[in-house]
């Protein structure tokens, strides 16, 4: 990929990571059906809905947000049709 800067694709999944993360277990708090009740007893399945929703999220977010800033960086290419070069 020529053109596109690497430090700049891994800060913007980084950072859209960080916040997928947030996203997911502020839905996963939220989406619970009894929201001020723990609905298992054990702590392995009190924690799993935060364990696998943060990861699914973060993981989601830092490849949406690589995936767009190496879109708007290839945006920014100006290509010439006659050179075959590329």
């Amino acid at each position: 990929m020529k053109g596109v800067k690497i430090q700049t694709v891994i800060a913007a999944g980084v950072l859209t990571g960080i916040l997928g993360g947030i996203f997911a277990l502020a839905v996963s708090h939220v989406g619970q059906k009894d929201f001020n009740r723990l609905r298992f007893e054990s702590e392995f399945y009190q924690r799993l809905h935060r364990r696998y929703f943060v990861v699914i999220g973060a993981g989601l977010g830092f490849a949406l947000g690589a995936a767009q800033s190496c879109i708007v960086q290839l945006s920014k290419i100006k290509i010439d049709p006659e050179r075959e070069d590329l």
